[in-house]
């Protein structure tokens, strides 16, 4: 009769434990998000003077 309600305790664990990771995946996939949105600006960013400078408007 314990058994039962130690495999209900143990899956409720479960549940609540992978609900919690889900929310951790979704967050860091945000962080990730805005870390390449920032990484292609700063890419262009660096592309841009690259060829202004190779072209001879920057010194």
């Amino acid at each position: 009769m314990v058994a039962p309600l130690i495999w209900a305790g143990v899956a409720l664990g479960g549940l609540y434990l992978g609900g919690r990771a889900l929310n951790e995946v979704g967050e860091a996939a945000d962080k990730t998000a805005k870390l390449a949105k920032w990484s292609t600006a700063g890419g262009a960013l660096y592309v841009s003077y690259l060829a202004l400078k190779s072209g001879g408007v920057l010194k």
